[in-house]
């Protein structure tokens, strides 16, 4: 088995349905195997196809380790209510997107620049394409997918611009222009240059390759022109 990744996510909070699963045989049985277990390993290794590790014993076995660490608590809770121990598909297919984002996309976007200073000083108008769907207009059915983007994304971003995605995150929250002045004096530099920084992390994001895959659960199926 490898070495779990260093995008392995934080504990969920069904985890606490773990030990009760571990009073029952039948979990200990399938969570002791579960590397070995073919169907995982199966539609984990067609998760992986996207990326060309289909066939990478090493790849598949570290993506099991991240859908072990974010997904196993879910699965108990299941299984304590059901009796069924089991990763569906959507769960493989969320954890492996999530993980392979998270090794790959930090280091496209830790390559653009979003510190230019040579810019407009107009109001910042382009700030509202950072948002993803807002959560007050979206179907019930919709939320996981667009918890699981968020994270996603989240995992992406390279640690010198976590307080600025978080501020971009909050653009439409109460005491957001405070949080501005702050970031800005803070780092000495205007006002208009947050919202610039804001708008390239951004475009940083939204242009990224796989920006519309991890996207796409949530969003319609046809777009304005």
């Amino acid at each position: 088995m490898t070495s779990i990744s260093s995008s392995t996510p934080a504990a969920r909070k069904h985890d606490g349905e773990i030990i009760t699963a571990r009073t029952q045989a039948a979990w200990l049985s399938w969570e002791a195997c579960i590397h070995q277990n073919d169907t995982i390993r199966a539609r984990v290794s067609r998760a992986l196809d996207r990326f060309g590790l289909g066939s990478s014993t090493a790849a598949v076995d570290e993506a099991i380790d991240y859908l072990i660490n974010k997904e196993l608590g879910q699965s108990a809770r299941y299984f304590n209510q059901t009796g069924k121990a089991q990763f569906n598909q959507q769960q493989i297919t969320h954890a492996v997107l999530s993980f392979m984002a998270g090794k790959e996309q930090q280091r496209h976007m830790t390559d653009l620049a979003i510190h230019e200073e040579d810019h407009d000083d107009a109001s910042p108008d382009g700030v509202r394409a950072c948002h993803l769907a807002d959560p007050g207009h979206i179907r019930p059915d919709e939320y996981a997918a667009r918890r699981d983007a968020l994270r996603a994304i989240a995992a992406m971003i390279p640690d010198e611009h976590r307080e600025l995605y978080s501020i971009m995150l909050a653009v439409r929250e109460p005491g957001m222009l405070d949080r501005i002045h702050a970031y800005a004096d803070r780092h000495q530099i205007g006002r208009s240059t947050v919202y610039f920084r804001i708008k390239k992390l951004a475009e940083s994001i939204q242009l990224h390759p796989w920006f519309d895959e991890i996207t796409a659960p949530f969003r319609t199926s046809s777009r304005t022109a």
